[in-house]
């Protein structure tokens, strides 16, 4: 039977105030999926992985896209996954989301189904779902297109890719921690229902600046906008070590800072002005003061689902 390998990057989402709407990829981590047509009698997933992630596709963030989009096409296939996981789970950095457009690409691909990167989006974001109970779009919609991406419409899906004409790479300090099950939900359930219409103002200048500074190449613009008056504030319990490391960054001249999706992960633009040595030097304090020690991974700017078939 034909098989399909499709292969999905890692991401950070929100970016400052961007809360469901901006995500970027990034190339320090990776999930890839194998997709195996096994018979054209029963509309069935089965599932396996290199990791302990559930095996019921109606829980795992790359077998319930898929069983939707069998269903969508009324397609009585059983197609068996093989989940290569790659991305750390539970630390911000779209571990599920991965896993979820990796998935939905390489069945897309596998059965000639033709679909559009935001149709791959519009099913990834049922993986999202089924793991944290919210389908957000942000995650798999850097997986799926790449680069840095805005998503101006929820319903229908549309994903725009930012031009970025500004020069940076990145680095990812990740805690060492176990965040436990439900982390994505809990901080959810952190976000205020409401807020005063001061915040919305002030939040809408950080998120106008950051994209003006991309597409400007504006460095001054982009570490303005990576701040976020609301999520990032209402969240604060849950990554402590967060302040410190931002302010410590700022302080030798990265472009900017901000907690990568739900944290704990912590994500700074540099280029050549920043002293990233004294970054780590003093970061890796700070973590160690929490009680945790914190990898400082370097990385760039990631680009959008591979797939590939092999036989």
């Amino acid at each position: 039977m034909r098989s399909v390998k499709a292969t999905a990057f890692s991401s950070s989402a929100n970016l400052g105030a961007g809360y469901d709407v901006l995500s970027m990829s990034h190339l320090a981590f990776s999930d890839t999926v194998y997709a195996e047509l096994i018979n054209e009698k029963e509309r069935r997933v089965m599932m396996e992985s290199n990791s302990n992630v559930p095996l019921d596709p109606a829980r795992n963030s790359a077998g319930a896209p898929v069983e939707a989009l069998l269903k969508e096409f009324q397609l009585n296939y059983t197609i068996k996954l093989n989940v290569i996981k790659g991305v750390p789970h539970g630390l911000g950095l779209g571990s599920s989301g991965a896993s979820a457009v990796a998935a939905v690409a390489a069945v897309n691909e596998l059965l000639n189904l033709h679909l559009t990167l935001e149709d791959i989006v519009k099913f990834a974001v049922i993986g999202e779902q089924a793991v944290s109970g919210s389908p957000h779009p942000d995650n798999v919609a850097a997986s799926a297109f790449g680069g840095i991406v805005a998503v101006t419409s929820h319903d229908p899906i549309r994903v725009v890719r930012i031009p970025i004409n500004l020069n940076f790479r990145l680095m990812l300090v990740i805690p060492r921690v176990n965040t436990g099950e439900g982390k994505t939900k809990k901080a959810r359930e952190l976000v205020p229902k409401q807020i005063e219409v001061s915040k919305m103002v002030e939040n809408t200048r950080f998120l106008s600046s950051f994209i003006l500074g991309l597409v400007k190449g504006d460095r001054a613009l982009v570490r303005e906008g990576l701040n976020d008056a609301v999520v990032e504030r209402s969240r604060e319990p849950m990554y402590p070590h967060y302040p410190k490391l931002k302010e410590i960054a700022l302080r030798y001249d990265a472009i900017g800072a901000c907690v990568s999706g739900a944290g704990p992960t912590v994500l700074i633009l540099y280029d050549d002005s920043t002293k990233l040595g004294e970054i780590k030097q003093e970061g890796g304090k700070v973590c160690a003061q929490h009680g945790f020690q914190c990898d400082f991974i370097t990385t760039e700017i990631g680009e959008g689902v591979r797939v590939e078939g092999l036989n």
